[in-house]
Formats: structure tokens, C-alpha cells, sequence
């Protein structure tokens, strides 16, 4: 138990700085990766690569400012890692988009923010502690966004047809940009012919506000000449709450 308890703590003071570094840049991979592949299977812009980048970059910079210090009791320990909270910052304030009067992406900017404080906890030597804060994040990112359908309801998914000219490859590239920055999946976009005007056909939640703005942006668009908005599905009955297949 003794034992246990010992590598619960500081594993600076357990082994030495090669195995340490090591050990701490790898608990980070992995604590970075898990939440990123949270991330990512929800279509949110910082995934995978993203997230672990940053958890092992924090981890980096903790590492070096040990090391750095060295033994000596006069050297501040932690003067690199503290410029990983303004340089995080950044990053964060660069995934925060104001858009058509909605604010998107806090969620990712706090979820920057403290993969960056797990990585300095790592760095720092307190591995079991980063990989309980990563189990706490994770299962608040999962957790309360189940809450969060109480209040805001389930999503209601809807179809609908934008119609532009045959041939316009340029036409079709500007909305596909406009679905990928709105983040609608693949699965949920189709294309077929009618006369001289391709049909682009989308599944989208038509019950909250930000699922529906990329609407907006396709009918600003010149080379769009129709939208078809379809309440009901293509064999009769009514748009359902499950996400498209």
C-alpha cells in the first residue's frame, strides 16, 4: 500500500529524469488522445491530434522547466510551464467563433484550456492525478451533455434540397466548404440530378438554432438558385430524432 501511495505522488522523486520524462510523456499521449477522441466523435474542431498535441506539449514544457531549475533551490521550477496558461490562451481565443449573432466554440476553448493544465500536472510528475482529472473532463463532456437535452430537447432532424446549376464545379466546392465549417457530416449529405440543376440533399436538426445556421450561409451564397424545405421525410412520414445513418 505503501507502494501505491508512493507512485500516486511525485514520480520525480521516484525514478530518475530519463524513465520519469518518459513515463510522464506517454501518460500524456494517452490522457490527450482519450479526450480528443471525445472531441473528435462529435465533429468538434480540436480532435485527436489536436487535444494530445496539446496535453503532451504542456507536459514538454513542465518537463523542461524542471529540468532546467536543476537541483537548485534558487531556480523557479515553474517558470516555464506558468507561460503555458497565457500561450493556451491563444489557442483558445482561436477556436471561439461569433457567427450570425451566436457564439460557438467555448466548449473547445475550455476543453484547450484544461487539457493544457492536465499536461502541467503530468509534467509536473503527479501522473495518477492527470489521468483522474482526464476521467473527470471525460465524463463531464459526456454526462452533461445528456443533461443538457432536458432543458434544450433532443435534436429534431428535418431534410432539405439546394438546387444549384449542373456543372458549376465551383458552386458545389463553395458548399461543401460551408457544410464542412458547419461541421454536417458526410452520412448526412447526398447529391442527385433534376433537369439542368444538381441537387444537393442534407439531413440536418432543424430544433436547435446552431445546427441550422449553415442554411443561412447557403441562400447568401449567388450560385445557390433554390432551398426546398422538407418537414416531412421522403417516404411520408414526420422528421424523427435520430441522427442520420
Amino acid at each position: 500500500m505503501d507502494a501505491l501511495w508512493t507512485y500516486m505522488g511525485d514520480l520525480h522523486e521516484v525514478w530518475s529524469p530519463p524513465w520519469t520524462g518518459t513515463i510522464l510523456v506517454l501518460v500524456a499521449v494517452v490522457c490527450g488522445t482519450v479526450i480528443g477522441l471525445e472531441r473528435e466523435s462529435h465533429n468538434k474542431p480540436a480532435g485527436t491530434r489536436t487535444v494530445s498535441l496539446i496535453c503532451v506539449g504542456s507536459t514538454i514544457f513542465a518537463l523542461a522547466s524542471i529540468m532546467i531549475a536543476g537541483g537548485s533551490e534558487f531556480a523557479d521550477r515553474g517558470r516555464i510551464a506558468a507561460q503555458v496558461v497565457t500561450g493556451v490562451g491563444f489557442l483558445g481565443a482561436g477556436a471561439i467563433i461569433r457567427e450570425r449573432g451566436t457564439v460557438v466554440g467555448l466548449t473547445t476553448a475550455a476543453t484547450i484550456w484544461v487539457v493544457a493544465a492536465i499536461g502541467v500536472l503530468i509534467g509536473t510528475g503527479y501522473a495518477a492525478g492527470g489521468v483522474g482529472l482526464t476521467a473527470v473532463v471525460l465524463a463531464m463532456l459526456m454526462g452533461e451533455r445528456r443533461l443538457e437535452r432536458g432543458p434544450i430537447g433532443s435534436c429534431v432532424y428535418s431534410h432539405c434540397q439546394v438546387l444549384y446549376q449542373h456543372g458549376n464545379i465551383k458552386a458545389r466546392l463553395r458548399i461543401l466548404r460551408v457544410l464542412d465549417q458547419h461541421r454536417i457530416p458526410d452520412e448526412a449529405r447526398t447529391f442527385s440530378r433534376e433537369g439542368d440543376r444538381e441537387v444537393l440533399h442534407v439531413t440536418y436538426c432543424v430544433a436547435h438554432r446552431p445546427h441550422r445556421a449553415f442554411l443561412f450561409d447557403l441562400a447568401d451564397m449567388p450560385e445557390v438558385e433554390e432551398i426546398r424545405q422538407k418537414s416531412d421525410t421522403a417516404d411520408g412520414t414526420k422528421a424523427d430524432r435520430k441522427p442520420p445513418l
